[in-house]
């Protein structure tokens, strides 16, 4: 018994390896920038293989397995499903926030909705867009969207879309929405924060200094910085 119960340990340890440091387009450290525990810790894709029935699915998405997908649509894969045991994610959303444009521009090609949501704070696959941080994909979901995305909306969790990015420190998100009018100044009464304060506590110093030169003021002391 003792033997089959490290024989059985040894496997597992062997299967998470597999899934963890094989097959997925970006290293560990470009997966880690993406999703971590102190950001996005409801979204970390790369430490555990998808469950359920459309598992092999998202592992593809997830790993940016291109030319899987691809065949998966073309044997008439559903393209709309939900990764219910992972905040209900659809395989837009996930390919928007890790990165992958191939697979968004295939995904969109074949009919995927712009407006999935998931069971968190995604009403639209441009906020998922906006929090992975990949300027092409951004631009490109936007192109597409804006006739219903409103970057000022304060959303039901209590933050606006910058001051989600501000947050997570994606630069390139920031950049994108105050040239798209983001209003800097917007306060989350729910969270008591505004953009300003998030990149201030989190320490991002080149966020801090894009949204001082928008005009962004501390609403806690009325200063023009942290």
């Amino acid at each position: 018994m003792k033997k089959k119960g490290m024989l059985f340990i040894f496997i597992l340890l062997i299967g998470f390896s597999s899934w963890a440091d094989n097959s997925f387009r970006y290293n560990m450290n470009e997966l880690k920038v993406i999703a971590n525990e102190k950001v996005f810790p409801n979204r970390i894709f790369y430490e555990n293989k998808s469950e359920g029935p459309y598992s092999d699915w998202f592992d593809a998405v997830k790993k940016g397995n291109y030319h899987k997908v691809k065949n998966l649509i073309e044997n008439e894969h559903p393209i709309d499903v939900k990764d219910e045991a992972s905040l209900g994610q659809t395989a837009l959303g996930w390919a928007a926030f890790i990165g992958y444009k191939d697979i968004v521009e295939l995904l969109v090609k074949h009919g995927a909705s712009l407006k999935a949501t998931d069971n968190a704070d995604v009403k639209h696959v441009f906020k998922s867009a906006i929090m992975g941080g990949n300027i092409e994909i951004i631009e490109y979901i936007y192109s597409l969207s804006k006739d219903f995305v409103d970057i000022n909306e304060l959303e039901d969790d209590g933050e606006t879309m910058l001051i989600v990015a501000s947050y997570a420190g994606r630069l390139d998100s920031v950049k994108f929405l105050l040239a798209n009018g983001a209003n800097v100044n917007i306060i989350s009464e729910q969270k008591q924060h505004n953009a300003l304060t998030y990149a201030c506590t989190q320490g991002h110093e080149d966020v801090v200094n894009l949204l001082l030169r928008y005009g962004a003021i501390n609403f806690r002391t009325g200063l023009n910085g942290c």
